[in-house]
């Protein structure tokens, strides 16, 4: 299995999103988180080889940032998605990416709630 989270944090940061993190410890910069959903067998084959990894990139405003930043950084993950198999990765092949939703849903676990948006993306890899 590639380590899609890994291929896709190491990828975003080649496009410009320079914070890519779990935990980023300093919450007064803008960062984006990527999570693994699913990453089911291809329907209708026995081999389990190109997986269709099921991400969820959140994207965070900075301190001070607000949505206009939430909302820009999403731009960037969702530009660099799209075009994820036009580039060489190190860590895996990747085939295809594909957008399949956005929301801004600010994140009330700070005070105040800091603005953030949400990405799903789908994107294929071996």
């Amino acid at each position: 299995m590639v380590e899609i989270e890994k291929l896709v944090a190491k990828y975003l940061r080649t496009r410009g999103v320079d914070r890519v993190a779990t935990n980023p410890g300093d919450a007064e910069s803008p960062w984006v988180s990527v999570t693994l959903l699913d990453a089911p067998q291809t329907e209708g084959s026995s081999a389990d080889r190109l997986v269709a990894h099921l991400l969820q990139l959140d994207c965070y405003a900075g301190s001070d940032g607000g949505q206009p930043e939430a909302v820009a950084l999403a731009g960037s993950c969702r530009e660099a998605l799209v075009e994820i198999a036009d580039h060489d990765h190190d860590l895996g092949t990747v085939t295809a990416g594909r957008i399949n939703g956005m929301a801004r849903i600010p994140d009330t676990g700070f005070e105040p709630a800091r603005e953030r948006v949400i990405l799903t993306a789908t994107v294929w890899a071996y």
